[in-house]
């Protein structure tokens, strides 16, 4: 009973702080090519990062409770689809919070780290429109992105063999172990430019 309220209390929140980390993150990055968001460039940069904590924190919860407030979410293709999504925004916003605490805020000042940071952040956001546009298609039966001419039909999904998704999962953790044993031998971000 609580479960669809508090689904839709959260998913509130992930989808507004999803939407707060995006456009900060890509006015934090323009400030470095319109001087009117040099002054404004700390301040973005603070908001975006703790949007993307809070984002990454609602995320899980949406998927939890959306789980518990569904009647059958096995048998739904939709709901999977939910699920990927989910997991490809916490990816990306994982990356935009990982390159912020690794790097600091002055990675803006890099071209290469700030491009990136501003593409985790901007791929998090599409991933959370998509999202939205998923759950207003359960709810409402339309959504705003059926404006686009080339929006993908979410009623079915794809299913992959048990083999696949074992190789795709050892390939995730290994890369993250790799990660964290390169991390040592990244030069500091004063010795990159």
């Amino acid at each position: 009973m609580y479960a669809i309220t508090f689904h839709h209390m959260v998913v509130g929140l992930a989808a507004g702080a999803g939407t707060l980390m995006g456009i900060c993150a890509l006015l934090a990055w323009l400030s470095r090519y319109i001087s009117n968001l040099e002054s404004s460039q700390s301040t973005l940069d603070k908001a975006s990062y703790a949007a993307s904590i809070l984002t990454l924190v609602a995320i899980p919860l949406a998927m939890f409770s959306g789980y518990y407030s569904v009647s059958e979410p096995a048998g739904s293709a939709i709901l999977y689809n939910k699920f990927v999504f989910s997991g490809i925004a916490m990816g990306f916003t994982a990356s935009y919070i990982a390159g912020r605490v690794r790097f600091g805020p002055d990675l803006w000042a890099n071209h290469a780290l700030g491009n990136l940071q501003m593409l985790s952040a901007l791929f998090g956001l599409t991933a959370i429109m998509i999202l939205g546009s998923i759950g207003s298609k359960i709810t409402l039966g339309e959504s705003t992105l059926d404006l686009l001419p080339f929006w993908p039909e979410f009623m079915n999904s794809i299913v992959i063999n048990q083999w696949i998704s074992l190789f795709l999962l050892i390939l995730g953790v290994s890369s993250v172990i790799f990660s964290f044993r390169i991390m040592k031998s990244i030069k500091p971000i004063s010795e990159l430019d």
